[in-house]
Order: C-alpha cells, then sequence, then structure tokens
C-alpha cells in the first residue's frame, strides 16, 4: 500500500479526499485548498491498487474517520487513471476533480470515454460536480514507434463532454465551459509543454478544489437519509459507499448515493 496521510480531518463525521499522484510537497497547497475538515489521503505514486473499501479502511485505520459524510476523488495526470478504475469498478463518488489526465489510448477505445460520459451526464443535472482541467499536448497523439501514441486530454474531455474546447486561456484566466455543475477549464498550453502540465499540479489543481471541491463536499446537494442496512467486510466486491460498510470493528455509516 502507497497510501498516505495528509491530514485527519475533523469531527465524527467529516468528507473524505483521496488524491492520486500527489506527492508530499503538494500536502500544504491540499490542505489549504480543502480547509481543516476533510479527511485527506494522498497516493503518491498513482500506481496503487486499493479498492474503494480499502480507502476508506485507511481513512478509518490512520486518520481516525468513523462515518464519512462526501467523498471525493482528485487525480492529476496519471493519478486520473486511478480515478477512472475506481469509478468503473463502482466507486460513486460526490465530486471528482481531474487535472490535466484524462487520457485514453489512440485512437479512444469506447470504455475510456464511456465513463467519463456519463460523469458528465450525471454533473449535467447536478447530481454529483465534476470539475476538469486540460492542455493542448497533443503530440500524445503523434507518437511512433516505438511510443505508444495516446489521446490528449483536451480530445478525451472533447469526447466525453460535447463542448467544442476551441481554445485555451493562460494560467490566470482559463477558458472556462459550464454545464449545470460539469466544469472544464481549458488552459493554453505547447502542444509539447511540461511546464503547463506541472502548473496543473503545483497551481490549477488547488485553485479548483478550493473554488469547487471544498464548499461542495460541505454543503452540496442534500444528502439522503440512508439507514444500514447491510453490512460488507473491506473485501466486498461492491465499491459503492454502501450505507454499512465494516471498518475495522466499526460500522462506517457512509451515504450511499443513487444517481
Amino acid at each position: 500500500m502507497v497510501l498516505r496521510l495528509v491530514q485527519p480531518g475533523l469531527g465524527p463525521s467529516r468528507p473524505l479526499v483521496a488524491t492520486f499522484l500527489s506527492w508530499a510537497g503538494m500536502d500544504a497547497k491540499i490542505r489549504a485548498a480543502f480547509g481543516p475538515a476533510p479527511c485527506i489521503i494522498a497516493d503518491d505514486s498513482a500506481k496503487g491498487t486499493e479498492t474503494l473499501a480499502e480507502l476508506l479502511e485507511f481513512a478509518h485505520k490512520a486518520g481516525g474517520v468513523a462515518q464519512v459524510s462526501r467523498l471525493a476523488l482528485v487525480g492529476y495526470s496519471a493519478g486520473c487513471q486511478r480515478v477512472r478504475k475506481l469509478r468503473m469498478d463502482g466507486a460513486k463518488a460526490d465530486a471528482y476533480l481531474l487535472s490535466d489526465g484524462t487520457h485514453a489510448s489512440w485512437p479512444p477505445q469506447e470504455w475510456h470515454i464511456a465513463w467519463l460520459r456519463e460523469l458528465a451526464d450525471e454533473a449535467r443535472r447536478g447530481k454529483v460536480l465534476v470539475v476538469a482541467s486540460h492542455t493542448w499536448q497533443t503530440y500524445t497523439e503523434e507518437l511512433t514507434p516505438p511510443l505508444t501514441p495516446f489521446a490528449s486530454t483536451v480530445t478525451v474531455l472533447r469526447m466525453a463532454t460535447g463542448f467544442p474546447l476551441k481554445q485555451g486561456g493562460p494560467p490566470e484566466a482559463p477558458v472556462v465551459s459550464r454545464d449545470g455543475q460539469l466544469w472544464v477549464y481549458s488552459y493554453a498550453s505547447a502542444k509539447s509543454d511540461a511546464k503547463a502540465h506541472s502548473y496543473q499540479a503545483m497551481f490549477a489543481q488547488p485553485k479548483l478544489a478550493a473554488q469547487h471541491v471544498a464548499p461542495w463536499l460541505l454543503s452540496g446537494p442534500p444528502a439522503p437519509s440512508v439507514e444500514p442496512t447491510t453490512k460488507a467486510t473491506s473485501n466486498s466486491s461492491s465499491d459503492d459507499i454502501g450505507p454499512g460498510l465494516v471498518l475495522g470493528g466499526l460500522v462506517m455509516l457512509a451515504r450511499h448515493f443513487v444517481p
């Protein structure tokens, strides 16, 4: 397990933020963006394989979390592939923040787009919050053997959201496309631009987290009242946040959002 605790959060019931490809040098920015309330756990490498149940178990053991009020899944670059895997395995979060990492195969396979299209549709209806950012690093689609080409983040977001995404803006004024609770931030860049990609982690992601995700976790759409009806161990086949998920010896009561 490559997870680490960034902060434990406050209160018996608190939001949980799981962030992927988030190294220790980003901790101060992430804590400042989300404030003291959420429990924040991070995967430094984005190579972890933990299920949602295992993420919740880690939050319980490392952060003392007794009850998760809302869940956010956050990814930067390759970390977005971890978010994709969790979602496709059945995990349902309240908020998603995807920072310049919505890559796919080239040409994209349908399933690489379908999960994000489904999320975008839910966000349009206000069921979840989805915030995604991208640069214009389309060189990835022109790679030749022995390298393997892959779809750029802007291409995938066009296909999944239906937004035209024709141009980006400078770091201080990105072009914003919005429909309901679906937000896409377009940042201008060169075709190959390591500096612009790094900016997404160190500046864009914390800013978007503070602007959108942190408030949503504390005062998003009203959570329906759910009574615990079943108990599942951490090796359950379901990755939903069930109404009664056993963590250690403790039943974690968490909202099971049905879109």
